[in-house]
This record gives C-alpha cells, sequence and structure tokens, in this order.
C-alpha cells in the first residue's frame, strides 16, 4: 500500500492535508474523532486518531492512515472568536508577535536562520501538549516504527506552525525513514515533512530557504494568490493593493500597514516565504468589502474548494 502523503503526489497531498488541517478547527475530541470517520471527505474514513491534546491556545492531533500505516499532524490555525481566550493567544502571542527575531535554536538550520519570537513561542507551546495515554509528541513517536515519512499540516497559524514543528522534529529523528522522493539524493533524510495552507512567514530568508532546500517545501506550501495572510509579513506593498478591481484597502488601514513595515525594517526582520509553493487562483467577489473580501480568500472552506475537495463541516 502506498503512502498518500508523498512528495510526488500532487494535488492528493493538498486534498488530504486541507481536510485534515479543516478538521483541527474542530470544538473538541469527538468532534474530530466524527469528521476523520465521514467516509465523503477527502480523508475517506481511512485516518484514525491516535494522539490529541489541546491548552488555551492550541490544539493538535495525530493520526495513523488505516492502510499504510503512515502517520500525520494536524495542528489547528487561529481561532477567529474574539470572546474566547484561544483567539487572543493565537493572535498577539503568536500570530502578530513579529517584530522580534530569534536564532533558529534547535540545530540543523544553516547560520543565520531566524524565527519570529511568536513562531517560537507557539512551537514552545506545541511541545508541552500531552495526550492523556502517551504523554508529548515526542515521546510518542519515540514509541512508534514508522514506515513513511510524517506530514505535519496546518492552515493559516497552523501553517506556519507547521512549518517549525517539522524541522524540531526532524532535528529529534535524524535518522529518518525512506521517502518517494526519486528526485532527492538523500533518501533516508526526510522524515517530517510541513504540509501548509495559507500560513504566514515563521522566519527569515535563511530559515526559508532552509524549508524549501531540506523539507521539499517547494511543492508542499499551498495559498491563494488573492489571499492576504501568506503575504504577511513578506510582502506587505501587495497587501496595499490587495483585490485588483475589486474592493479597496480601507484608507484608515494605510497609516498602520506602513507603520507594520517600518518597524519590521528598523528591527532588521526580513521575512521570506519557503520556496515557489503551490499557487490556488481565487476568484474575487468584487461586490464584498474589503473585510469580508480578506476572510473569504483566506477560509478554509475557500481553501477546500479551490483544491477539488469536499466541504468539512467543522463547526467554524
Amino acid at each position: 500500500m502506498s503512502a498518500p502523503f508523498d512528495t510526488t503526489a500532487g494535488n492528493r497531498v493538498g486534498q488530504l492535508g486541507m481536510t485534515l488541517s479543516s478538521i483541527a478547527y474542530a470544538a473538541d475530541q469527538t468532534r474530530i474523532e466524527s469528521l476523520l470517520a465521514d467516509t465523503s471527505l477527502a480523508t475517506g474514513g481511512d485516518w484514525t486518531l491516535v494522539w490529541y491534546a489541546r491548552d488555551a491556545g492550541n490544539q493538535v492531533f495525530v493520526v495513523q492512515h488505516g492502510p499504510s500505516g503512515q502517520y500525520a499532524i494536524a495542528i489547528r490555525g487561529s481561532v477567529t472568536d474574539p470572546k474566547t481566550k484561544a483567539f487572543w493567544i493565537d493572535w498577539l502571542a503568536q500570530d502578530l508577535s513579529v517584530f522580534r527575531m530569534a536564532d533558529w535554536p534547535y540545530g540543523g538550520a544553516p547560520a543565520g536562520a531566524r524565527i519570529s519570537h511568536g513562531s517560537l513561542q507557539g512551537l514552545s507551546s506545541l511541545l508541552l501538549l500531552k495526550d492523556a495515554a502517551h504523554g508529548d509528541l515526542v515521546s510518542f513517536f519515540r514509541n512508534r516504527a514508522r514506515p513513511y515519512l510524517t506530514a505535519v499540516v496546518g492552515h493559516s497559524l497552523g501553517g506556519a506552525l507547521a512549518s517549525m514543528l517539522a524541522p524540531y522534529l526532524q532535528q529529534q529523528f535524524s535518522t529518518g525513514q525512506s521517502h518517494t522522493d526519486q528526485s532527492r539524493t538523500d533518501q533516508s533524510r526526510l522524515d517530517f515533512w510541513p504540509v501548509t495552507f495559507a500560513g504566514t512567514t515563521a522566519g527569515n530568508d535563511v530559515f526559508a530557504d532552509w524549508l524549501s532546500d531540506q523539507f521539499a517545501m517547494a511543492n508542499s506550501r499551498y495559498y491563494n494568490v488573492n489571499d492576504l495572510v501568506p503575504h504577511a509579513f513578506q510582502a506587505l506593498d501587495w497587501i496595499r493593493t490587495s483585490f485588483p478591481d475589486g474592493p479597496k484597502l480601507p484608507i484608515e488601514l494605510i497609516p498602520l500597514l506602513g507603520l507594520i513595515r517600518e518597524t519590521l525594517k528598523l528591527e532588521k526582520a526580513n521575512y521570506a516565504q519557503p520556496g515557489a509553493g503551490v499557487a490556488l487562483q481565487g476568484r474575487i467577489d468584487r461586490g464584498d468589502n474589503w473585510f469580508a473580501e480578506a476572510g473569504l480568500q483566506h477560509s478554509g472552506a475557500n481553501y477546500l474548494a479551490l483544491l477539488g475537495a469536499p466541504p468539512v463541516n467543522n463547526g467554524g
């Protein structure tokens, strides 16, 4: 049986990864298990929950593919309800904490690889999460045979954190497992593969190049060309002129955008995305206002539609 997550599998990876990323937004473990059992989704009812944990800000689960034994890790993106504590942690402590950067502290990366303070905070949170029966993620995987690479998936903040968690775990399991990308010469090295959707930039150009070169992210970073979030915080000028021939950026946001840009320059925070990525062409609704259009283009439902995957009723 071939593994569903394969660096040469193309659109199937996008449909499956975005479906798991959407399931990660479900309210709790019970709802996640119900969605995993749904045979109408791209996951086909073939994936079983084997590890689950959450805290005040993040929710993560691990699934195993029954036919092949492959594992995947799914990380929830930002919560959108400001009445919840998770909203404020996700947005203020992780998503928008970008004005200070730190060196990548876990080894393996080239000198000069730097990441945002928020990304580091988010990764630290994930590493502290514990499943009631199996402990933290590292302990869980140390006790498991993995016949194929393990995908690490997420949408939005979940995508940014996937690009952090995968290289961290790679350093913990550096002997790796074989994978099926015959174009690579380091067949035994890719053990944890980040597959991201609408992710913000987690680090600088050195970090991004490392992800692209060593973690096969050139064909696993999915983004809608009309989505603001993947342009943050690499291409703020694009955001100012977003949605050509459609809704315009509200004039009151222009000074804020300029302040963010100048502050990033002052702090020498040069963010970059890993590789060219897989571009998806969203359709602009010219009747929307700017905020509605921004939300539509970034939504998980829109990404599922662009990838040709069935919708996921995650309650969001």
